[in-house]
């Protein structure tokens, strides 16, 4: 077994480099045939297993039965700039849908090759920007002849199938009418054969269900409409095709409407410095509570459980800290205040490889498309200039793992009456060949709400379809989404790099966080008013942290328009 580890562990490292994917255009000229629509220029393309096709121009049929449709299909491919061809077949077929909207499907197969994407190439759009999120998610992306746009939902940078793109004019969106979580692409570059811009949309199937045959879901293009109107839009999908609950209609949100500070208490470092025990928690939590009714506070523990991201996910109270009755001691004092206890969860983000040997889950790592795991090596904790490599990136959809954190959570829930529990990377989203992660969030929250249905559940980060699952979220920036729209679902508070007086982010990886984007970039209008406590900071700092919150006791939450219908 150890062996097997081992190599495991090679491997992961060997294909696990920061490298940055080369994007643009293909250095020949690919022979794409374009046709002309309502004064846009249109073209296809079949990705496979083993190599890239567009229609053959030769077996090329156009049908133009009215001025409001096109389809260009062909039952022959043509590859490497037309030195290739083989059988199989392509269809695009766009519509129009009143004055400044367009609708763009395609379909294609292949007679023995695996289809992986379908590709839309659009050109007569001026591309200035491309807005799929708020800046400091890199959702704006500036377009020139020398740099690309690549953006992928879903992602940090691209929460919803959606892309607004800017031109000198006009602004032009681009939305995905699929009723299923699959990878959209969106990109632009510059071709130097035609000296224009290049939009690209690509569609990806789920890698569990590939075949010799693919079919893009409709895309939506056109201009003339605000960027509410078409967020909205895709909130109504949401809520149609998705289940999507709007958080006014959600019963039981009465406690979180009251919500004026949530405190992180932080526990201990990966090095294994410790910031506070629980008593200390305690002690701090009290204070706050002198100033802050107990109600109107939740208490957010990450790394009550030892060494942070050092033992995930055993998430057992630590004895340094206080153990077991410590624990018990602290949320039983916090309930004393009227105080919601939420303790930090590994969730999808890491489980080291000490407990996937120990329990014999070493498949249930989060993969690509490819099939290799991700592994969680990117960060160096103890400033020695080289990186950790800790443990795999987790699938919730992997049957077991899942219902190891259910059992989990219900046990944290039993033991310690703790009012809910905090996923880390619940962002996290592969277009992975065995499990799916988005439903397996879906499975651990529905399994969770059935047995605790007072208890809550709370994420990281995230994309528009998985705002719905759960009651709270912390988020790396703001504002939140595209209008805001994570308001139509859910509530946020500050991301955990959130620092402390004396600038520290306590356990978080940044360090010394007083100019992250947590500071800088979160819209304290909407997002819920956080505090980092350490031990000592009361005593140095105590005047300052009062002033703030006697602020946050008048505290009110923002309306914006994505809110109501």
């Amino acid at each position: 077994m150890k062996q097997r580890i081992s190599l495991i562990i090679f491997l992961l490292i060997a294909f696990s480099g920061n490298s940055f994917a080369q994007f643009g255009p293909i250095g020949y000229d690919f022979k794409d045939t374009y046709v002309e629509f309502n004064g846009l220029h249109f073209a296809v393309r079949l990705s496979t297993e083993s190599n890239i096709y567009c229609p053959e121009k030769k077996s090329l049929k156009i049908f133009n039965s009215s001025n409001n449709e096109l389809i260009l299909s062909c039952d022959a491919l043509s590859s490497a700039g037309g030195q290739l061809t083989t059988p199989g077949n392509i269809e695009i077929k766009i519509t129009k849908k009143g004055d400044s909207r367009f609708s763009i499907s395609a379909k294609a197969s292949h007679p023995f090759e695996i289809c992986k994407t379908v590709l839309i190439l659009i050109k007569g759009i001026e591309v200035r920007s491309f807005v799929s999120e708020y800046p400091q998610a890199k959702g704006v992306k500036e377009f020139s002849k020398n740099s690309g746009i690549r953006v992928s939902y879903p992602s940090r940078s691209a929460t919803m199938p959606l892309v607004f793109i800017t031109t000198p004019e006009e602004e032009w969106f681009v939305l995905s009418k699929d009723k299923q979580v699959r990878r959209k692409g969106f990109a632009c570059y510059y071709d130097q054969l035609s000296n224009e811009p290049v939009i690209i949309l690509s569609h990806d199937e789920d890698t569990r269900t590939l075949s010799n045959v693919i079919e893009s879901p409709e895309w939506n293009i056109g201009s003339g409409q605000t960027r509410l109107s078409i967020v909205k839009e895709r909130c109504k999908e949401l809520e149609q095709n998705f289940n999507l609950i709007p958080y006014k209609e959600k019963a039981d949100t009465k406690w979180i409407d009251e919500l004026k500070l949530v405190a992180f208490f932080h526990g201990m470092h990966w090095t294994g410095h410790m910031f506070n025990t629980y008593e200390q928690m305690g002690d701090q939590l009290e204070w706050i509570c002198e100033t802050v009714e107990g109600k109107n506070v939740m208490a957010f523990l990450p790394a009550w459980d030892g060494r942070y991201y050092g033992t995930y996910p055993e998430h057992k109270a630590d004895e340094r800290m206080g153990g077991v009755e410590g624990l018990k001691q602290f949320v039983a004092r916090a309930h004393q205040q009227e105080v919601k206890v939420v303790l930090m969860l590994g969730g999808p983000n890491l489980a080291t490889f000490k407990f996937l040997e120990e329990h014999d889950m070493m498949d249930a790592a989060l993969k690509g498309p490819d099939g290799y795991p991700q592994i969680q090596n990117w960060l160096d904790w103890n400033i020695d200039l080289s990186i950790e490599t800790m443990g795999l990136i987790m699938n919730f959809g992997h049957p077991e793992y899942r219902q190891y954190m259910i059992d989990k959570t219900g046990d944290l829930f039993d033991t310690y009456d703790v009012d809910g529990v905090f996923l880390d990377g619940t962002l996290r989203w592969e277009n992975s060949p065995d499990y799916s992660p988005y439903e397996g969030l879906i499975k651990y929250t529905k399994e969770i709400r059935e047995k605790y249905p007072t208890k809550l559940v709370m994420g990281e980060d995230g994309y528009d379809v998985v705002y719905g699952l759960f009651d709270m979220f912390h988020t790396s920036g703001g504002p939140l989404g595209l209008e805001n729209y994570l308001l139509r679902y859910t509530r946020q508070f500050y991301y955990l790099s959130y620092p402390a007086e004396n600038g520290s982010a306590g356990i978080h990886e940044i360090g010394w966080s007083n100019s992250s984007p947590t500071i800088n970039s979160a819209n304290p209008e909407y997002t819920i008013p956080s505090i980092s406590m350490l031990d000592g900071i009361i005593e140095k700092y105590g005047d300052t942290i009062k002033k703030k919150l006697l602020d946050y006791k008048k505290w009110q939450l923002k309306e914006c328009p994505i809110m109501s219908d």
